[in-house]
C-alpha cells in the first residue's frame, strides 16, 4: 500500500512539473485569451563605423512584428522548470529569475528589417547593452509566485521584451511586438 501511495505521489509531482514546463515563457494577453509569444532570434550582427565611432546592431527579419497591439500591450511572464529539451532556449524563465531580469527595447526599422543596438564605442566612451525604450510607460505587477504581468504603453513603434541578465540583451533572443 505504501508503494502505491508513493508511486501516485511521484506521478502527481511529475505531472505538475510537466504542466509548469508547458506554460513557461511570455504570453500576450488579449482580453481573456493568452497567446504564447515565440522567441525571435537575430539573423546577423551589423557593425557600422563612422568617424571615431562604431555601433553594433542585431538584425531581426521583417519590418514589423506579427504581435500587434493598439496603444498598449499586456504580457504575462511565467517562470518554472523548462523541459530538458528547451532548457537552453528558456533558461531565463527558471525560478531563479523574475520580471526584474527583463527589459523593453526599441527596434530601429530600416530597409524592411528591425535592428536592436547593443554596443556603441567612441573615443569618449562606450556603452554596452541594448537600447531601452525610455519614452514608454512600463507597469509590472506580480500576480503570484513566478507569474508577472507587464503592461507597455507609448508611441507607435516596434519593440521587444528581452532578458537583460548579465548584459545578454538581444543575444539570447527577444519577444517582439508592435504598438500601433
Amino acid at each position: 500500500m505504501k508503494q502505491i501511495i508513493a508511486m501516485l505521489a511521484g506521478l502527481l509531482c511529475a505531472a505538475s512539473v510537466w504542466a509548469q514546463t508547458d506554460s513557461i515563457g511570455v504570453y500576450a494577453v488579449r482580453g481573456s485569451a493568452l497567446d504564447r509569444v515565440e522567441i525571435l532570434n537575430y539573423s546577423a550582427t551589423k557593425i557600422s563605423k563612422g568617424f571615431m565611432k562604431a555601433k553594433a546592431r542585431l538584425e531581426f527579419s521583417g519590418a514589423a512584428s506579427a504581435n500587434q497591439f493598439d496603444g498598449s500591450a499586456t504580457f504575462r511572464l511565467y517562470f518554472g522548470v523548462p523541459s530538458p529539451y528547451e532548457t537552453a532556449k528558456y533558461y531565463m524563465f527558471t525560478p531563479s529569475y523574475s520580471a526584474k531580469d527583463f527589459g523593453v527595447g526599441r527596434f530601429e526599422v530600416k530597409d524592411g528589417k528591425r535592428y536592436l543596438s547593443t554596443a556603441t564605442v567612441s573615443i569618449v566612451g562606450s556603452k554596452l547593452g541594448a537600447d531601452g525604450a525610455e519614452d514608454l510607460n512600463i507597469e509590472t505587477t506580480k500576480l503570484r509566485d513566478n507569474v508577472y504581468e507587464i503592461t507597455v504603453s507609448g508611441p507607435a513603434g516596434q519593440y521587444c521584451i528581452m532578458p537583460v541578465i548579465n548584459g545578454t540583451a538581444g543575444y539570447t533572443g527577444v519577444f517582439d511586438f508592435s504598438l500601433e
